[in-house]
């Protein structure tokens, strides 16, 4: 590397993709790289994408073309694209869209040797090998004081009719539950008092005969007594004792984000979801028995291939009948090479975004009933951020509240909720 050298990274999509750009961080560092929090003072400027729907590899496109025409005064600027629409697209991000250095999610630590590769030869790298990395010994550099992500595992092997992510990210395999701890500890040691446990499917997570509601047990033990999250949950493997046993754990947050995608069973059946409506029905009321006052978020998915407007109907039942907090609500963006691509029954652009709208609708009536419903409550709050004259903290149930109060950045405090702005809770220090 030249001394001296600078990069600038940005982060598309899940929570996933915000740890590894610590991943990608942490290593750079160590290489002598300087960040900067502008492109135009960059030597190298890497963007780190998503591929789970077309809007985000659009706006990641948008972005390495805007970035050609700096570099067309900085020639020696380096464009780098990292991540699942790296993996994905390779040749055609290198070859037509004018990326330097194309990197896929496992072949991270490969990127000082693809820069001096790129600086040498001046040829643009490929590197998309999907060969089982876990990035075990690397401690990514956390941008906040407060709270912090550990990745357990990574991959996915259900192979959802519309999802890309198998293809794109390789099969399941976790990350041993030393190293699990290890970065939780670091991150402690270094003033964290929210970590959230991450992965395609956490509850796929093993390692030998430790399974994801033991390694949820080692991290309820953690020194200090962080927070604990966990993200993101496949309904499938859901099942009454995983239940019972977040019950007996004291610092785990009850919050579970369930992704739902339909209330229909013959659409749940054909995006090979391996659940039906009654059985997420079931699922959700033993998570509920088992943490009361459970917050419950999910995803949506609407527009499907095949989808009637009997099964979209039934999609808006499920989502009043279970009263979600949150949901993330789309509309089905094909992804090539999914089961999905080669379906019949295209829903119209037009349908889709009208039952879109409706079930936007819908879901902010009852996020708001829900939060509403906090009004006259006090809470445990942890003081996240500054946003002047206020501050921002977030409760066990992972709500933001906006809090009118002076606590420093970090204090756990009781908070009483005096009332709701839009949907946003409103709150005072009852200390």
């Amino acid at each position: 590397m030249n001394q001296g050298d600078r990069f600038y990274i940005r982060a598309y999509g899940c929570q996933m993709n915000l740890y590894e750009a610590g991943l990608v961080r942490e290593i750079l560092g160590r290489r002598g790289f300087a960040e900067t929090s502008e492109e135009s003072e960059a030597d190298l400027v890497l963007l780190l994408t998503c591929s789970v729907r077309e809007h985000a590899e659009q706006r990641a496109i948008g972005r390495l073309q805007n970035l050609r025409g700096l570099k067309r005064s900085r020639p020696e600027m380096i464009l780098a694209v990292l991540g699942c629409m790296a993996q994905g697209r390779g040749a055609e991000l290198a070859n037509g869209l004018g990326a330097d250095l194309v990197v896929g999610p496992d072949e991270y630590r490969r990127l000082p040797e693809l820069i001096e590769a790129y600086r040498t030869s001046g040829e643009r790298q490929i590197a998309t090998r999907l060969g089982g990395e876990c990035y075990e010994g690397l401690l990514p550099q956390n941008r906040s004081p407060i709270t912090g992500m550990v990745t357990v595992m990574r991959g996915c092997d259900n192979y959802c009719a519309y999802c890309i992510v198998p293809y794109v990210r390789g099969h399941e395999r976790s990350k041993s539950w030393e190293a699990v701890l290890a970065e939780a500890v670091a991150l402690v040691r270094g003033g964290c008092r929210d970590i959230t446990l991450v992965g395609q499917n956490v509850l796929a997570y093993r390692d030998g005969d430790l399974d994801f509601a033991g390694l949820l047990r080692l991290a309820d033990r953690l020194d200090g007594g962080p927070w604990i999250r966990f993200l993101t949950s496949h309904p499938k493997d859901v099942t009454r004792e995983f239940a019972l046993a977040l019950s007996e754990l004291e610092n785990l947050c009850p919050h579970v984000h369930l992704p739902m995608q339909s209330g229909s069973d013959r659409i749940l059946h054909v995006m090979n979801r391996k659940y039906t409506s009654a059985e997420y029905r079931q699922k959700v009321a033993w998570l509920r028995a088992a943490l009361p006052g459970l917050s419950l978020t999910t995803d949506v998915l609407v527009g499907f291939p095949g989808e009637s407007d009997q099964d979209f109907e039934q999609t808006l039942e499920l989502v009043r009948e279970v009263g979600f907090d949150f949901a993330y609500m789309f509309r089905y963006s094909e992804r090539p090479g999914t089961t999905a691509c080669r379906m019949d029954g295209k829903v119209p652009e037009s349908v889709a975004a009208a039952r879109l709208s409706r079930l936007i609708a819908v879901q902010n009536d009852i996020t708001r009933e829900r939060n509403q419903a906090l009004v006259g409550t006090r809470l445990e709050v942890l003081v996240e951020a500054r946003r002047d004259p206020d501050l921002l903290a977030r409760t066990r149930t992972n709500k933001i509240v906006v809090l009118k109060t002076d606590a420093p950045i970090g204090a756990r405090i009781r908070a009483a909720i005096t009332g709701i702005k839009g949907w946003t809770p409103i709150a005072e220090s009852c200390e």
